[in-house]
């Protein structure tokens, strides 16, 4: 009767132990799929003891806007869920890191679309390839920041908007824009990660001049040597890689849109987007501050990074070979 009765005491303590490794192992395995799911909220990297840099993925934000308006197909409520979930965000990410978000609101990128499964399937996949997609963000910022130290940065990564997916092509899925210490990264999901690097140290730079009080983008001219620069700085730090804004055209083209520059006739949206009638590529601000900052430093190239990104204006375009058709003020 013991026997019989150990014989049970042993069965049910070997069962028990079974369930509780089984267990053990479905917690182990519930463990060691949270440690595999990418952490997608705000994270501050310290880049050194002084400065840092907060990166803001908008992904959960995103899914919020759009679990909220699936089920309704009204244009004005899903404006307003955007509004609700994504601006308000950004927003209150302004006000904690003391930034003014109110123009990086307006960007066209940033807005609601009927395009919304579609949306949906790029998040989930931006969200599987967060974890690489910040390496590549905190890498090429923390190089920058070496050359050029900037105390506090932030930036926002959202998804590109599929109304613009036209556009997203020749950008190789990246888009972005800088405002005052924050900049905005737009990725598609199969964008090219040496120009996400690129554009950021891109970004960066522009990051680096507003900070100056004498910062002024208030004319084509100024834009020229702005991009140019940021250009200049981004070869510099993100070595061989070409950014799909770079077309390279003829001397004809270029002398032509150098004299563009000051015509009144042709506007700034010409130079970025192009006019076919007026004979202008698209990004040409770009095309020929790119060509503007590579005469400069090409016939001089003692000066350090520093040095090149705070000279004025007239200093760099004082020798470019095509300054005389600019009809520069002397």
């Amino acid at each position: 009767m013991e026997v019989v009765q150990l014989k049970k005491v042993l069965g049910i303590l070997c069962v028990s132990s079974a369930l509780l490794l089984a267990a053990c192992s479905e917690d182990e395995k519930e463990l060691e799929s949270k440690k595999s799911e990418p952490d997608v909220s705000i994270e501050t990297i310290k880049i050194n003891d002084e400065n840092e840099l907060t990166i803001v993925p908008l992904y959960t934000q995103y899914q919020q806007y759009l679990n909220a308006s699936l089920e309704s197909t009204d244009s004005e409520e899903s404006k307003q869920n955007f509004k609700k979930y994504v601006l308000d965000y950004i927003g209150e990410v302004g006000e904690e890191e003391k930034i003014d978000t109110s123009r990086l609101k307006t960007d066209f990128n940033l807005k609601s679309t009927p395009h919304k499964q579609q949306l949906l399937k790029q998040l989930d996949k931006l969200i599987e390839q967060h974890e690489e997609i910040k390496e590549i963000i905190a890498s090429t910022y923390a190089d920058s920041n070496q050359i050029l130290p900037k105390k506090k940065s932030t930036v926002f990564i959202a998804p590109y908007n599929p109304e613009f997916f036209y556009d997203s092509e020749p950008l190789k899925g990246v888009g972005a824009a800088a405002y005052k210490d924050v900049f905005i990264l737009f990725l598609d999901t199969d964008f090219d990660k040496d120009v996400l690097a690129y554009s950021t140290a891109h970004e960066y730079h522009h990051l680096i001049l507003r900070d100056q009080n004498e910062y002024n983008l208030s004319s084509i001219l100024e834009s020229v040597i702005i991009e140019g620069k940021a250009d200049a700085f981004a070869d510099r730090i993100v070595k061989g890689v070409t950014p799909p804004w770079y077309v390279d055209v003829d001397e004809a083209t270029m002398k032509h849109i150098a004299s563009r520059v000051n015509d009144y006739e042709t506007s700034f949206t010409d130079f970025v987007v192009g006019n076919y009638q007026k004979e202008m590529p698209r990004w040409s601000n770009y095309i020929l501050g790119r060509d503007v900052l590579h005469d400069y430093l090409t016939a001089h190239p003692e000066p350090s990074i520093p040095e090149w990104t705070f000279k004025e204006d007239h200093e760099i375009l004082e020798k470019y070979k095509y300054r005389n058709v600019m009809e520069l003020e002397n």
